[in-house]
Formats: structure tokens, C-alpha cells, sequence
């Protein structure tokens, strides 16, 4: 159901009391066991970014806010307020197009609800287990506030659902921090922070269609996570106050950042999973839309081995977003690069789908890639675009150089809940990144922490901040 005018229900209340039932009631193991893999997902991907120009520069411009607080910052040794880690941390999750996603929103939690959430635990000194049902809370409301606004209309309308529904769901996880253990969330602290959070909101999508000015796009899920603490601390510190339909308001976040209400984000039965089992992980450095197409490349050229000369053109299908913000055959940027529809698929030909340094500006002007992504055409398919964004399907036909004809039709990519990665696979791709960073961090002695119940919460900020 949708709705173009202000609902007589006031659902983000009916949203707040729905998180706050999930906090008040806990976690069940399957749960505890999804955060403690998207946490590890997370441990190697933000320390890969952290590396990273974006990651380092935002690091030192942070370096006037050390000894403000004690929460650490990545990339460093020191410790600032919560709010200036959040946005180094969330900076550098964002940092190489490899964070989750959630689908459904076309939004990234991870690198914003996980350095947000991570922050204020350093400083409350919370417990795992606080921390995880923090956390699960986080991904709930930014995953269900992304629902009623629509990701996809969110992007079509020019901006990015990442900072747009990221603030949403650090402000909630910090909220339930704040809020301290053993006691009942207030609700009303909820909607309040969630008032403080449509302030703050903004980030486009200018960067996907811009050759060269792409690297700011990392830290939108800085901005989101700090955002979320400041939101938080606001709402729990301070008698300011905030519009109580700050989501579904004549000028809330639906209505402004998606165009209409959609009033099944507050439908949730009992028995329906949290949305933190909604989520893909990304096995490849690019846009998520494209994981299909790169998994149906594969199959079409035999595991990524046809060479160049085989081929006389190469055809994605797919929706229209493709070709308004994914087309652009000579990107100038690491970012422009992998959104870049024609550059990915000549990356991943060229060098195979894991090779996270193709994308670097090193290989910007690659022969190899470019002789491949001049071969690359869009076709619109409103099937497949009927499926968006629940799924991200597109499909992949290459006309070879013989006149024979090979497609592939991939709905669901290798990451997805439908085709997941395990434990072992998120801790291989943690290894495989940190190798190129030469980095000393044991991703298998981190698992094993993650995985402990003994460990707090300011021991897993530590070691999601690479110490």
C-alpha cells in the first residue's frame, strides 16, 4: 500500500514501538550468530578502506578532535568523541565498494550502523550482548525506514539511499546504547532522535555521473553514522525538540526523499526474520546492482577465460537505471570506475572478478579493460526491472565472433540470502583484502573474538578499529 498524502496513522511511531519491542525482547542465537558475520564481513572491508586516500585523509582531519573521547578511531592510535569516530569509521567501511547491502532499500548498513553503534559501546562500555541487539536494531529501522520511502525512487529522485536511511538507523542503535542495559527503550527517545536524524539528511547521487569527483561518495556513510550519534546524544542529553512524523510526515522522509508513503514498512509479523537476514554481502569491489551481471559474465565465458578477440559485442539487460547513472565507458575516478557497467565488465574479463585493484586509478586507462568495455551495450527490460530493487537481477548476452549467441539470466548473485557466503568465505575475503595492505591483523584470531560471548564491546570496537 501507498499512499501521496499524510496517513492518518501515525506510522513512525508504530515503527519506534515495533524497534523498541525487538530491543525489549532480545536476540535468538540465529540472530547473535548474522551480526557476528556481518560484523567480520565488516572487520576486513574497513580495514581494506581505511588504506584507502578518502579513509586517510578524513584520519587526519580528524586528528584535532583526539583525546575528545574514547571511543578509537580507525587508523590511528587515538581515541576521539563517538561522533568523529563514527565518521572516520563509516568513511572507511564505505571505502571500496565491497560493505553489505540491503537489497530491498539499495542502502549499505554496515557503514553506518557498525561504526555509529561501535563508537558509543567504547564509551557506555556496553556488553556483547547489548551491543549485538543495538546493532540488530540499527539495520531494523534503516532497513524498514528505506522501505517506506522506496530505495529506488530514493535514487531516481537524485540521492543516495545510504546517508538518506543511514542517520535512521545509527541514531537507533545509538539510541538503545545510550538508553542503557536492563531497562525498557523509551520509544519516545526514539522518535525524538529520529526527529534530530531528518535534519541532518542529505546526500545525492551526482557522484555516479561525475568522471572525476566520485571519492566524496565515501563519505556519505561517515556523515550517516556521525549523524546517528549526534542524533542520539541529542535525544538522550538535551530537551530539544523534533517533529513526531519525522518519517511520515507532510515533509518527512518518504515524502521528500521518495514521493509517497509506503505503508508496509510498519507490517511485521511475529514470526518474520529481522531484516539483519535480509541482507547480501558483496564478494566483488562494485556497484551491488552489478553482481548478477558479473555472475551471469561468468557463466557465458566460462569462468571469466573467453579472450577479447572472441567477442563482438556484449549486451547487459537489465533496469533503466543502468543506463541513466552506469554507462560511462571512460571513468576517471576509482569510484566512477565501479559504477562504471562497461568498465566493471571489462575488469572482470580481463582480470577476474576478485581483482579489487582493477579499479584503482593504475588501471583507469587499462588497454585490456577498455578494448573489452567498448564492447559493452544496455538494453532495457522492464521484467527485470519489475523485480527491483527486492532483487537485482540483469542479465548478460555475448554475440561472439563465430555468430554464436550465449545469455544468462542471474536473479539472485553469490552474496545475496539466497545464495549466502559462509563464515569461512567472509573470513577468506577479509584475508584476501588485508593481504594487500600487507596489514598484521589475524582475521582468524578476530573471528575467534567476535565469536566469544566473553568479549565486550570495547574490545570488539578495538578490534573492528584494526587493534
Amino acid at each position: 500500500m501507498t499512499t501521496s498524502s499524510v496517513p492518518e496513522c501515525d506510522l513512525t511511531a508504530s515503527l519506534a514501538d515495533q524497534i523498541v519491542e525487538i530491543v525489549n525482547r532480545g536476540l535468538a542465537d540465529p540472530d547473535i550468530e548474522q551480526v557476528r558475520r556481518l560484523m567480520l564481513d565488516s572487520l576486513g572491508v574497513t580495514l581494506r578502506g581505511a588504506a584507502l586516500p578518502w579513509a586517510r585523509d578524513i584520519a587526519k582531519w580528524s586528528q584535532r578532535f583526539f583525546g575528545t573521547g574514547t571511543a578509537p578511531v580507525i587508523g590511528t592510535q587515538a581515541s576521539a568523541a563517538a561522533s568523529v569516530a563514527a565518521l572516520v569509521h563509516g568513511t572507511a567501511a564505505h571505502g571500496y565498494e565491497l560493505d553489505d547491502t540491503h537489497d530491498e532499500t539499495m542502502s549499505h548498513p554496515a557503514c553506518t550502523v557498525l561504526p555509529a553503534a561501535l563508537a558509543v559501546a567504547a564509551e557506555t562500555g556496553a556488553s556483547q550482548r547489548h551491543l549485538f541487539v543495538a546493532i540488530a536494531a540499527g539495520y531494523e529501522a534503516m532497513a524498514r525506514v528505506g522501505i517506506m520511502a522506496h530505495g529506488l525512487h530514493v535514487i531516481e529522485g537524485g540521492f543516495h539511499p545510504t546517508p538518506i536511511f543511514g542517520s535512521f538507523g545509527a541514531a537507533t542503535a545509538c539510541v538503545v546504547l545510550l538508553h542503557g542495559e536492563g531497562r525498557p527503550i523509551d520509544a519516545d527517545r526514539l522518535i525524538t532522535a529520529w526527529g534530530h536524524a531528518l535534519s541532518q539528511t542529505s546526500g545525492t547521487m551526482q557522484f555516479s555521473v561525475d568522471p572525476t569527483g566520485g571519492a566524496v561518495k565515501r563519505l556519505h556513510a561517515g556523515y550517516a553514522a556521525r549523524n546517528g550519534v549526534i542524533a542520539a546524544e541529542l535525544a538522550m542529553e538535551s530537551g530539544i525538540g523534533t517533529p513526531r512524523r519525522s518519517l511520515d510526515g507532510r515533509y518527512g522522509l518518504a515524502k521528500m526523499f521518495g514521493g509517497e508513503i509506503h505503508a508496509a514498512a510498519v507490517s511485521r509479523a511475529a514470526q518474520d526474520p529481522l531484516q539483519i537476514h535480509c541482507i547480501s554481502l558483496k564478494p566483488y569491489s562494485c556497484c551491488r546492482i552489478f553482481h548478477s551481471t558479473i555472475d551471469a559474465l561468468g557463466e557465458v565465458t566460462e569462468k571469466y577465460s573467453t579472450s577479447v578477440e572472441q567477442i563482438r559485442r556484449i549486451v547487459v539487460r537489465g533496469p533503466q537505471l543502468i543506463e541513466d547513472q552506469h554507462m560511462m565507458r571512460r571513468p576517471r575516478s576509482v569510484m566512477a570506475a565501479q559504477y562504471s557497467c562497461p568498465y566493471l565488465i571489462g575488469a572482470s574479463l580481463a582480470y577476474g572478478p576478485s581483482r579489487y585493484d582493477a579499479y584503482s586509478e593504475a588501471h583507469l586507462d587499462d588497454p585490456r579493460i577498455l578494448e573489452i568495455a567498448d564492447l559493452v551495450h544496455f538494453e532495457y527490460d522492464a521484467e527485470l526491472e519489475a523485480m527491483y530493487p527486492k532483487q537485482f537481477p540483469t542479465a548478460v548476452t555475448i554475440t561472439f565472433a563465430d555468430g554464436s549467441i550465449k545469455t544468462s539470466l542471474v536473479k539472485d548473485s553469490f552474496g545475496t540470502p539466497a545464495k549466502p557466503m559462509t563464515a569461512d568465505q567472509i573470513a577468506e575475503k577479509a584475508r584476501n583484502l588485508l593481504m594487500e595492505i600487507d596489514s598484521k591483523v589475524d582475521v582468524d584470531a578476530c573471528r575467534r573474538k567476535i565469536w566469544n560471548d566473553g568479549t565486550d564491546a570495547r574490545t570488539l570496537a578495538a578490534i573492528m578499529a584494526g587493534r
